[in-house]
């Protein structure tokens, strides 16, 4: 059966071409022109193979002459049998082609002494029909006549040459007299030849260049011919069906571009699965089907693990066949009748129709076990990738489109924070759904704070714990969201999802926009300003030039800013950080280490990156003066700190006896609520204030006005 069916299609061809008069009579004209050129063709071919083999018989003709004329004059000196031999084994060359040419000119050749003769004279075998046939046919044409008459002349001294060499090995012992006039004769006979062999040469180029130009001119002759004459034939049969044709194509070509249209509009073109759009409408149905017929179904969101490695270290063509080969297993697992659908990127989102919750647990942890269970191979590369899966119930009236959607998502998300690979069900009350949902629901919130402008910045002063009197020029610029009452948000509110669903990027990029001009508008006096940036955006390539970009549009001093990282940030995109913070460095920028010694390798790390503060971790500060611990670990940092050459902060200072504890130890600098509160950064005078001496702080620090307190108490606990 297989065997036949390559078979068929051209079978079927062929009954169609004879059934068809008119197809028949449109090609006839061409496969005559297409008859015609070829046999053309394989004539010049065959003409320019034997002009080739008349060239190279040239080449061998000449240089053996020449080799013959040498060993025959070395003969004449030495005497030596052995030179005479190579004498005549190079003149078998000159006498073959002239005994090959001899016989050729008899009425009645005989062919194989013509054969023998082209053979001694080192003629490929291949080309022997060829150089006789171009004789036959030219030999009294043009320069091809010519070429033979110069060839018997050359004959002639061939001839003579050869019996000028038989008389030479006769005498070789007879009187000097006689063997000089022999050689006399020898070297006459050369002198002679040569001019011959030249213009032989030339004349055969020549010959040569004359039949590949006149072949030439009659293939495009007989082309220029015979195409204008299948057009003009085939011409009155094309119009009348060119129509009808052209009638039938577009027809077939809308029939196809709705197919088209309708399968693209409803699938996803890397996998063939179901696109996003789809799937809502299919939901949409099944929502309207447990409304009115009382039906259950199940929504399942799944997202792959450790999908990035695979595109990270087998490139994105392999991540795409890695989709490929997922959605063909996951489309084993359902039942006929379910939905797949690919959500976008590594998401797929699955519709069991009419399941009840129990079989829709079972299919969902069958999909887990058999991604879990797949190994991926590219490139001789095996990789393993699981997928966590959130399930959701649709019954009678329980959710809507977008609850069911984010419901899904955010118990698929929860089972990752939960370890991955597994299945989370999502239940109303769930208190860890419900805070992956919480999130979700900032995710347009702060998209749309961005778009309307709603962030503003505060700046809290950073104080100098020492008493040298001068005023503190160092604060920390804090971002603030405004609800849509113009309402202060507080940062841990928004920050975490922001960081979660990867806006913290678009949140820097708007705290350096709005704080540059504003730094820049303070003059070169106006001190440091520690701006935050997550870790994010150091792993972000763009977010460096973005940078850089600021830096070229507003003039002001690198020094006033102040880059400021998380210790944990830091050490998680390590080389990114590195480099983010030697570039800057050149500028002139300085940095900052924020909540430094809540990591484990805090010192290992700090040697190498170029910071010029580290901020102390707020945990270890707030309870400094009821603690030996925290004291003894604020003392550690404080003293490799400044082995280092960094300057330290301590953040979170509450307390008379904490701060008088971080003066006792050395640390440089002092930052908290208790300290000075944040202002709105508008309020920031151009030059800063004089420092109130911070042994009396705590009597200043009653004494900020009730509403700058209330609008900085809710956020005072941030580093953004």
């Amino acid at each position: 059966m297989e065997s036949n069916t390559p078979i068929k299609p051209v079978a079927q061809a062929f009954r169609w071409l004879a059934k068809s008069r008119g197809m028949l009579l449109i090609i006839s004209p061409f496969l005559a022109i297409v008859v015609v050129l070829v046999w053309l063709a394989i004539a010049s071919i065959d003409i320019l193979a034997a002009g080739r083999a008349y060239v190279e018989g040239e080449s061998l003709w000449s240089k053996n002459q020449k080799e013959a004329v040498f060993h025959l004059l070395r003969f004449a000196r030495t005497g030596a049998e052995d030179d005479f031999r190579q004498y005549q084994a190079a003149m078998k060359v000159p006498l073959g082609f002239r005994r090959a040419r001899l016989e050729l000119e008899k009425p009645e050749p005989n062919y194989d002494v013509v054969v023998g003769g082209f053979l001694a004279g080192g003629t490929h075998p291949d080309d022997i029909p060829g150089v006789i046939r171009l004789y036959q046919r030219f030999h009294d044409v043009g320069y091809m006549k010519k070429v033979l008459r110069i060839w018997r002349i050359g004959d002639q001294f061939i001839a003579e040459l050869d019996e000028a060499a038989g008389a030479l090995y006769r005498k070789t012992r007879a009187d000097s007299a006689d063997r000089d006039a022999i050689l006399r004769k020898i070297f006459q006979i050369n002198e002679e030849l040569k001019p011959w062999q030249n213009q032989f040469s030339n004349t055969l180029g020549e010959a040569t260049r004359w039949i590949q130009a006149t072949l030439l001119i009659v293939i495009l002759t007989v082309a220029g011919t015979l195409v204008p004459l299948g057009i003009l034939l085939t011409q009155r049969m094309v119009s009348r069906v060119e129509r009808a044709e052209r009638e039938l194509e577009e027809l077939r070509l809308r029939q196809e571009y709705a197919a088209k249209l309708a399968y693209h509009a409803a699938h996803d073109p890397l996998t063939g699965l179901v696109n996003r759009l789809e799937f809502e409408n299919r939901l949409k149905l099944a929502l309207h089907t447990a409304a009115t017929q009382e039906r259950q179904h199940a929504v399942m969101y799944l997202d792959l693990d450790q999908f990035k490695i695979v595109n990270d270290t087998a490139g994105h063509a392999a991540g795409d066949q890695l989709l490929r080969q997922v959605s063909a297993l996951l489309r084993q697992q359902v039942r006929e009748g379910d939905t797949i659908a690919r959500l976008g990127g590594d998401e797929f989102g699955v519709l069991l129709d009419n399941c009840p919750l129990q079989d829709a647990i079972r299919i969902a942890d069958d999909l887990r076990r058999c991604i879990a269970d797949f190994r991926f191979v590219s490139e001789g590369g095996s990789f393993s990738v699981g997928v966590s899966i959130g399930v959701v119930q649709v019954s009678d009236g329980m959710l809507n489109l977008t609850d069911v959607l984010s419901a899904a998502d955010a118990a698929c998300y929860t089972a990752k924070d939960k370890g991955r690979n597994r299945v989370q069900l999502y239940r109303p009350h769930d208190s860890e759904v419900s805070l992956r949902r919480g999130e979700m629901e900032w995710v347009p919130r702060v998209r749309k704070a961005l778009q309307e402008g709603r962030f503003v910045l505060y700046a809290q002063r950073i104080h100098a714990i020492a008493d040298s009197g001068e005023p503190s020029q160092h604060h920390e610029l804090l971002v603030r969201m405004l609800d849509e009452h113009g309402g202060v948000v507080p940062p841990m509110a928004f920050i975490p999802a922001a960081e979660r669903y990867s806006m913290m990027p678009l949140i820097d990029e708007w705290v350096i926009k709005d704080a540059f001009p504003r730094i820049s508008a303070l003059g070169p006096g106006c001190g440091t300003f520690a701006i935050n940036v997550s870790g994010m955006s150091i792993a972000d390539e763009r977010f460096l030039d973005f940078v850089r970009q600021q830096f070229r549009r507003y003039a002001m001093p690198p020094r006033s800013v102040c880059f400021e990282l998380t210790e944990t940030a830091a050490v998680a995109n390590f080389d990114k950080a590195a480099r983010f913070f030697g570039e800057m460095k050149a500028l002139g920028c300085l940095f900052s280490l924020d909540d430094f010694g809540a990591g484990m390798s805090s010192f290992g790390y700090l040697r190498h990156l170029p910071v010029d503060f580290i901020k102390i971790d707020g945990s270890f500060v707030k309870d400094l003066g009821d603690d030996p611990i925290d004291l003894a670990t604020v003392r550690a940092i404080n003293d490799v700190g400044h082995v280092m050459g960094k300057q330290t902060i301590a953040e979170f200072v509450d307390s008379e006896a904490g701060l008088a504890a971080l003066r006792e130890i050395g640390v440089d600098f002092a930052q908290g609520h208790w300290i000075s509160p944040p202002q709105p950064f508008d309020a920031q005078p151009a030059q800063a204030r004089p420092r109130v001496r911070l042994g009396r702080i705590a009597a200043r620090a009653t004494r900020v006005e009730p509403a700058v307190v209330a609008a900085a108490a809710p956020v005072a606990d941030t580093t953004h």
